[in-house]
């Protein structure tokens, strides 16, 4: 009678704690707001997912756009950090989160993407898009269009900081790919993600990330949240060596949503293969937004010598001279037979021997016609006044470069395609 009971209390804890994790589980509870997935950061491969192709309202993690395309505007020189955007009647009239923009009055880049990334402010998200694209609408549809070439397929912007819009949908696999580019494509800007706090105008205000210094190894990336689409996260980890992204639309509460978060990259990181950065996996670096300095953030012509007016030294000047040259020159890109507009990038690295290296290893995979057509590239980006050697092939059609680049993934060469610039 004994052994009896003691097994009906056995199977009674098993029921609870089945029950337990059932109502801790937005899945169990049949939201219809829910969808997650978990990717490996190296390849891209999915490790989780559940509904991560469902179309749903992604809040705010829709400042993760209009920063990818601030962040390309940087890039290219269109803006500067410390470039001074005026703030519209638009912007000042945007709904909370803010941080109380004036019409009339100005902010700079930095401070913009600061806002938007850390207190995630709608009247700096609009600053930006406003600044990019000339009018919200018009930014809209530039985010929509430069997020399916991306490979965001499901993925539409009406606005650009998430408030419920009609039509402005997208999915956890969509967001995953996103925070992924952030990562892999801006090294330089990716730092601004991990910040827990910023300071504007006498004020100091808190992430809206609360898995920053909370979850090992934390470091970005978006919260969002509206009644339309509950408590969302794309959060990115690293541990070991490895490192993960993980996505949750849907959250019932913030708490909840972090709770999910953490068992999901909990479970990523036991998944997550080792990285290996010897053999065909490219060298993501990650390095804080440069301080204010004109001479890094002007746009520049190929060949320009550019004094390092700090310190006078030949060896600066001529390491700075490097971030305006593209090896080889864009003049042999453009008159080798490749003709297309896409490239094919195998790795970032510190040094341009590295980089060199990655595309002599390469050489030797460049058997199909696409690949033959290709230019080899050393591209150099400014990360904060330091280069970054980017190993790529160049000059290719984008479905050529889709292509390619995902028969080389199937032989587990680590690739991504990229637009030239």
């Amino acid at each position: 009678m004994f052994r009896s009971f003691s097994k009906s209390l056995r199977m009674m804890a098993a029921l609870y704690a089945v029950v337990f994790v059932l109502v801790q589980s937005p899945v169990a509870e049949a939201n219809p707001k829910y969808a997650s997935i978990v990717l490996d950061m190296d390849s891209g491969k999915v490790l989780h997912s559940s509904r991560a192709d469902k179309r749903l309202y992604p809040a705010s993690l829709t400042k993760m756009m209009t920063l990818y395309m601030t962040f390309e505007a940087l890039e290219s020189g269109r803006l500067s950090l410390d470039q001074h955007l005026p703030v519209s009647r638009n912007a000042e009239r945007q709904p909370p989160s803010r941080i109380g923009l004036r019409a009339g009055k100005t902010i700079t880049v930095r401070e913009a993407i600061r806002a938007c990334a850390v207190k995630s402010a709608n009247d700096a998200a609009v600053v930006l898009a406003e600044a990019i694209g000339g009018s919200v609408k018009n930014f809209a549809k530039m985010a929509t269009a430069r997020a399916h070439s991306l490979g965001m397929s499901r993925t539409t912007f009406k606005n650009p900081h998430g408030l419920t819009a009609r039509g402005q949908l997208s999915t956890a696999r969509d967001m995953g790919l996103l925070g992924r580019r952030l990562f892999v494509d801006f090294p330089q800007f990716y730092n601004v993600f991990k910040r827990k706090s910023f300071h504007h105008n006498g004020r100091t205000y808190r992430a809206t990330n609360k898995l920053l210094g909370k979850y090992p190894g934390a470091d970005g990336i978006k919260t969002g949240y509206t009644n339309a689409s509950g408590f969302n996260l794309v959060a990115s980890a690293e541990q070991d060596g490895k490192r993960i992204i993980g996505v949750v639309f849907g959250g019932k509460s913030g708490a909840r949503r972090n709770r999910h978060m953490r068992n999901l990259l909990d479970k990523g990181f036991k998944l997550a293969p080792e990285r290996n950065l010897l053999a065909n996996f490219p060298v993501y670096l990650e390095m804080p937004v440069p301080r204010a300095n004109p001479k890094y953030n002007a746009v520049r012509r190929p060949g320009t010598i550019i004094a390092d007016a700090r310190k006078g030294r030949k060896e600066d000047a001529q390491r700075l001279a490097a971030l305006s040259r593209v090896v080889p020159s864009p003049a042999s890109v453009s008159t080798s037979k490749a003709r297309g507009s896409y490239a094919i990038q195998f790795g970032a690295y510190r040094k341009r021997s590295a980089a060199e290296q990655r595309l002599t290893e390469i050489r030797k995979l460049r058997k199909s016609t696409s690949l033959k057509r290709a230019a080899p590239v050393v591209s150099v980006r400014n990360a904060g006044g330091r280069p970054i050697y980017r190993a790529r092939l160049a000059g290719l059609a984008k479905r050529d470069a889709d292509l390619a680049c995902r028969r080389l993934l199937a032989r587990s060469v680590d690739c991504f395609v990229v637009i030239q610039n």
